[in-house]
């Protein structure tokens, strides 16, 4: 494994991850270069996770509520909260009425209005019943998801043009459809390898949602952000979970 390659999955383990690994500016940018590592961090977070979620449901005293929901706690415990606070952002930006600039506008502001609100509490009942409803394939379900996600990311990065110089522009500036193209190579063995085709389609939901996402945000702000990228996270792990779920 060559230098790069090496700093690039420690950045991402400290960017994508709370677990105190390090990384320098320039490991950053060996990650936004090899962005389709986003895919091999989120399948160790699923990973990480899903063994959490397995030793929950030895303990003969907690329901499926209960270890949902320390599931959820877990989650944000190992990831942090950067990507919610993405799409907590988003969402204020998106009940703007006005300019894309004035949306813009509303996105960098500090304060956390309804729509951002709103946003959160429905992307967390919807992780909440999720984990539930793909009980019975935990494991392989957390780490199909959490690749959904990062894959998500990527999609967003690599077709994207970003609206404003910062973290979102450092990675889809150097972000390609190749990149993508590989991310979903990667994402797509691991989640056939964990479901069979069940975790291709939830997969596939996720990439479908990311470009929806990623034309609404072209029609609301002109473009993306690491808002917008981060959002991509939280919601493709959980449409991936839904659609898990619904296939028998």
């Amino acid at each position: 494994m060559s230098h790069r390659i090496f700093e690039a999955i420690r950045a991402g383990l400290g960017f994508l991850t709370t677990i105190p690994v390090g990384f320098s500016l320039n490991g950053l940018e060996d990650l936004a270069n090899n962005m389709y590592i986003y895919v091999v961090i989120g399948a160790f977070i699923g990973f990480l996770i899903g063994i959490i979620g397995l030793a929950l449901s030895l303990l003969p005293n907690a329901n499926v509520f209960l270890q949902s929901a320390i599931i959820v706690v877990a989650l944000y415990s190992i990831t942090g909260f950067i990507h919610l606070d993405g799409l907590v952002d988003m969402g204020d930006g998106l009940l703007k009425h006005g300019t894309m600039v004035e949306r813009r506008k509303v996105i960098k502001e500090p304060y956390v209005g309804v729509g951002g609100i709103a946003v959160c509490v429905i992307s967390f009942l919807l992780l909440f019943v999720g984990i539930i409803s793909v009980r019975n394939v935990l494991l392989p379900a957390l780490i199909t998801a959490e690749i959904s996600g990062k894959l998500s990311m990527v999609e967003i990065a690599a077709f994207g043009k970003a609206t404003h110089k910062g973290l979102g522009s450092l990675f889809s500036e150097r972000s390609t459809p190749t990149t993508f193209v590989i991310a979903l190579i990667l994402a797509f063995l691991v989640s056939f390898i964990c479901l069979s085709w069940k975790g291709v389609v939830g997969l596939l939901s996720a990439t479908i949602l990311a470009s929806g996402l990623l034309k609404l945000a072209d029609e609301s702000f002109g473009g993306i952000s690491g808002d917008v990228i981060g959002s991509s996270n939280e919601l493709g792990r959980v449409v991936a979970l839904i659609a898990i779920s619904l296939i028998r």
